[in-house]
């Protein structure tokens, strides 16, 4: 039986793990590998990554079918070895997830004060998009879930239209030779697409809601190959349209490939506001989950006689600290990379922690049988 009242359908957990996923990453992506890998081969390096990022999806699922109905952080604490180790468990997500809400709101009000609102202080801009996040959070896990629902088809719509635009304008020929500088590079870049899929941690809270029979990989990880498809079509068109050497230097090059589009013959040409109110749209979901998720195990894990709202209104406290943290864009992106690996290995230790309590409760299981016998 899952925990609470609502449970999540096996359709509704990928839309919400692509809604995750997709935020800052897509548009700055092409820019990451093209100044990792130093050439247009990044399309092969997020192939790598997207296989790497599907087998983590498929043990998170395979791990979660030995407690169903319980988060991870739960089951461990259920351990007479694991009280103390889940609290530091769930203290580095509440670390962690804080990072994530600041880092996410900060390029959030980059982007609006460039391309949008010059003239909006970043304080404001920020202060709104906490507002209506804490807002979404009071709703609950339902109400995170419906919105991820309502703006998925809008943001993707949006997404393949500017594709279907660009396409024409595309010269394919950068892409050759392949692998022209052997695999090292290719390598290299791997670490920056298995970045860009940061998200996945989210299955560790959300599984606990899906029934037992729902709990196959292979239907989760049609949000990674959704994923993959979408990143690989924009990189491609970023390198073939704005040229590889401008997408390096372009800090959102996802922007700068919407400027490009022109149509039914220039009648239409101003796309980048359309698509960076698409991206708020996909950036406050994404924040939405990280802000009900910090403030869901600080009240179940630390304060559970505290209102929920007001858990999640000190979120916003502590996240504000984090958004104005970094002074430059360079900065932020920096800190954006050091949270993505502090993410990534949270990922990998909640594994081989997870792993590691399964086997303790099977051995401790046939250990009571033999003493019963």
């Amino acid at each position: 039986m899952s925990i609470g009242s609502y449970q999540i359908s096996k359709l509704e957990i990928v839309i919400s793990l692509i809604s995750m996923i997709v935020g800052v990453g897509v548009l700055t992506l092409p820019r990451a590998l093209a100044n990792t890998v130093g050439t247009p081969d990044g399309w092969i390096s997020l192939l790598i990554g997207a296989a790497i990022n599907m087998f983590l999806v498929y043990l998170i699922v395979r791990l979660q079918r030995n407690y169903p109905g319980m988060s991870l952080i739960k089951f461990i604490s259920n351990n007479v070895f694991g009280k103390y180790l889940s609290k530091a468990l769930a203290l580095l997500f509440i670390f962690y997830f804080i990072f994530l809400l600041g880092y996410e709101a900060r390029v959030l009000t980059i982007i609006i004060r460039i391309y949008l609102l010059d003239r909006t202080p970043s304080e404001v801009t920020a202060a709104l998009i906490f507002l209506a996040t804490t807002y979404a959070v009071t709703k609950g896990i339902q109400g995170i879930v419906h919105l991820n629902l309502l703006f998925f088809p809008i943001i993707v719509v949006v997404l393949v239209g500017l594709a279907s635009f660009t396409i024409p304008q595309a010269e394919f020929d950068v892409l050759l030779p392949i692998a022209a500088d052997g695999i090292r590079p290719i390598l290299m870049g791997v670490t920056d697409t298995l970045l860009a899929f940061l998200g996945i941690e989210i299955l560790f809270f959300f599984l606990p809601y899906v029934t037992s029979k729902d709990l196959k990989a292979n239907f989760f990880n049609m949000s990674i190959a959704f994923l993959t498809f979408l990143y690989m079509t924009i990189v491609v068109l970023c390198y073939a349209v704005l040229s590889f050497e401008a997408t390096a230097i372009n800090a959102f090059p996802l922007v700068e490939l919407a400027k490009e589009v022109e149509i039914i013959e220039g009648l239409i040409e101003r796309v980048e506001p359309l698509l960076i109110t698409i991206w708020i749209m996909s950036i406050f979901n994404t924040m939405a989950m990280i802000h009900f998720l910090a403030a869901k195990i600080i009240k179940e894990e630390f304060f559970t006689k505290t209102r929920f709202s007001t858990i999640a209104i000190w979120i916003v406290f502590f996240g504000v600290f984090v958004t104005f943290g970094p002074n430059s864009i360079q900065e932020t992106f920096t800190f954006g990379d050091y949270t993505a690996y502090f993410g990534f290995s949270l990922t990998i230790l909640s594994l081989f922690f997870g792993y590691i309590f399964v086997w303790l409760k099977k051995k401790n299981s046939q250990q009571t049988k033999s003493e019963a016998i």
